[in-house]
Parts: structure tokens; C-alpha cells; sequence
């Protein structure tokens, strides 16, 4: 228990302790009638004395009376301390998140933060994407409050809590909300506000993952199916899963799988992989080229990049990043 809330009822409890005490050897009454007396004395009831007092009775009520106020002063001070400081940091607090997240653009937002959530945003902490998380339930937020996390309290599926979440500026939005029903209204809401952002949503029934991508989620994701596949494949194919665990960072290696979209300014657009050279400029490996709807996967090096072609990249997080910065001399030093 905080200090500051321990010490007002350790301070209450001793003065009930000390007139009980006081009466009982001062005027040798019993137990109870003494304490009835502190009470009667502290609360100030106005009721008459429980058995007569003598001079050192009376000296002894007087004292207990003026140190009661002086207590009862100090537990009212430190209430309304503990109460407006609590009030003023959530105030401070909610104003200094609003600030952060008005400042924000092209993040991420999570409508839920529950196990699920959660773990989404660790994910996206360790991708290093600037993350707003909506969740109704302000006590989740308890563990992020010391300000690494901006957040909104709030329903994910009204329009307010997601402008407020600025879903107009986000660039991909998670809908993992418990109830399917909810996940397919967020869907609805923010495609509404944002018609460009980049929505995943939970669906735990086949039928919710249609509904959910007819609300205008780009992706459904059934976390049930999700993880059976990977406890299968964990039993068959545990080394291929191990390599792909490593190849998304989740095994603490270097070696990362990486997408890069290609805008129609980006230099790779209009090459091939032969004329790119990646590997031998940067190191990196393509894994695979999304065009469209269609992967060409272990592209020959005829193929030629096109403008809104996502490349599949395999290498460190120092060669993704050469490749960002277009620095490849360093990748041969």
C-alpha cells in the first residue's frame, strides 16, 4: 500500500487505539465503555458521557478532541491531495498523448489491447512503427501510462475515438477487438473516414471473415486457424518454421525477411534484378516479387522491377537499411 495512503489510517488507527487505552487506566472503565467513549469523542456526536470524568477525564477528552480535529484535518488534506494529484496526471497526461498523436502521421493504429493486442504491438514496437492503440477498458493502459505508448480510451467502433486516434492520417489500422461484430463495425467506420488505409481485421468464424472484408478490411485473419496451422507445421516442419522465425526477427537473429513497395520514383523501377544487383551491391536476396494479385517467387534475373511491384527482400537490418539509404559502397567495405 503507498505511503501517502497508509499513513492517514495508521494515524486514525492509533487515535481510536490511544482513547480506548486512555480511558480504560485513566478512569478504570471497561474495554468497551472506553471505546465507546473514543468514538462518541472523535465523531463528535454530542451524545453525554458513558460514565463521569474526573479533572484528568476531562483534561484527557480535551486532548483527544483537539488532536482528532488536527487528524481529521490532515486524512481530508491528503485525500484531496492523493485525489487531484491523481486527477491532474491523467489530465496532464491525456493532454500530452493527444498532443503526440496530433502530431502523428502514416501510423499505425490497434483497436484492442487485450492478449492479441498486445502482442500486435509489440510486433509493430519491433518493426519500428509509430503505434496509437484504442481500447475501452482505461486500466490496459496502466503499463504503457509512463508515456511510451499513445493511446485513446475509447469505443474503436465510433467515428469520434477514431478521428481522435487520427485514423485520417494513419496508414494501416488492426481491428482485434474480441467481438467479430464490433471488428466488422470498426472496418466500416474507419474505411468510411480513410478510404486509402490499410485494414486488418480478426475474424474468429469463417463466416466473420467474409463479412469483415465486405466492411472493407484488406485482410482477414482467423487467429484460430492461425495458430492450428502453426502448431502443425511446428510438428512436421519445425525447421522451416524455425527459419522463417528467424528470417521475421522473432528468434533475436539478423537475418530479416523485408518488403519494399516500389513507387513510381523509386530508382529499382524499370530495372532488372541482373541491372539491380542487389545481392552483389547490398547483400540482399530477392525472395520474391507481388505484383498484383500474383507472386513470382525466386525471380530469374531477366525480370525486370515495375512500378507497384512489392519486392521480398532476405538480409540484416544494415543491409535493408543501405538499401533505403542508397549507399551500396559500404556493403563491400
Amino acid at each position: 500500500m503507498p505511503r501517502h495512503t497508509l499513513q492517514p489510517i495508521l494515524l486514525v488507527a492509533s487515535m481510536f487505539a490511544g482513547g480506548t487505552v486512555g480511558y480504560r487506566y485513566i478512569e478504570g472503565a471497561s474495554w468497551w465503555d472506553s471505546f465507546y467513549m473514543t468514538v462518541i469523542t472523535l465523531t463528535t456526536v454530542g451524545y453525554g458521557e458513558e460514565f463521569p470524568l474526573s479533572e484528568w477525564g476531562e483534561a484527557f477528552t480535551a486532548l483527544l478532541l483537539l488532536s482528532g480535529v488536527g487528524v481529521f484535518l490532515f486524512v481530508l488534506t491528503e485525500i484531496g491531495r492523493t485525489v487531484l494529484e491523481g486527477e491532474l496526471q491523467e489530465f496532464w497526461g491525456q493532454r500530452r498523448r493527444s498532443r503526440m498523436i496530433d502530431q502523428m502521421s502514416g501510423h499505425q493504429i490497434v483497436c484492442g489491447f487485450g492478449r492479441m493486442g498486445r502482442a500486435v504491438v509489440d510486433e509493430l514496437k519491433r518493426s519500428g512503427e509509430r503505434i496509437v492503440v484504442i481500447d475501452r477498458v482505461p486500466e490496459r493502459f496502466e503499463r504503457v501510462r509512463d508515456g511510451a505508448l499513445p493511446s485513446v480510451v475509447g469505443d474503436a467502433t465510433a467515428e469520434a475515438t477514431l478521428i481522435q486516434a487520427g485514423i485520417g492520417r494513419a496508414r494501416g489500422m488492426v481491428a482485434c477487438l474480441k467481438d467479430d461484430a464490433q471488428n466488422v463495425y470498426a472496418v466500416l467506420t474507419a474505411r468510411a473516414i480513410n478510404p486509402d488505409l490499410f485494414i486488418v481485421a480478426r475474424a474468429t468464424e469463417d463466416e466473420a471473415e467474409e463479412r469483415v472484408r465486405q466492411a472493407g478490411a484488406d485482410r482477414a485473419v482467423n487467429p484460430y486457424q492461425i495458430s492450428g496451422l502453426r502448431l502443425a507445421h511446428l510438428l512436421v516442419k519445425p525447421t522451416i518454421v524455425g527459419f522463417f522465425d528467424a528470417s521475421l526477427g522473432r528468434s533475436g537473429e539478423e537475418l530479416l525477411l523485408e518488403e519494399r513497395a516500389l513507387t513510381p520514383a523509386h530508382p529499382l523501377a524499370g530495372k532488372s534484378l541482373a541491372e539491380a544487383d542487389l545481392r552483389g551491391r547490398y547483400g540482399l536476396g530477392v525472395v520474391a516479387i507481388q505484383r498484383g494479385e500474383e507472386f513470382i517467387v525466386d525471380p530469374p534475373v531477366e525480370t525486370s522491377f515495375e512500378r507497384g511491384d512489392v519486392i521480398v527482400l532476405l538480409g540484416t537490418r544494415e543491409q535493408m537499411a543501405r538499401l533505403d539509404a542508397g549507399t551500396p559502397e559500404a556493403a563491400d567495405a
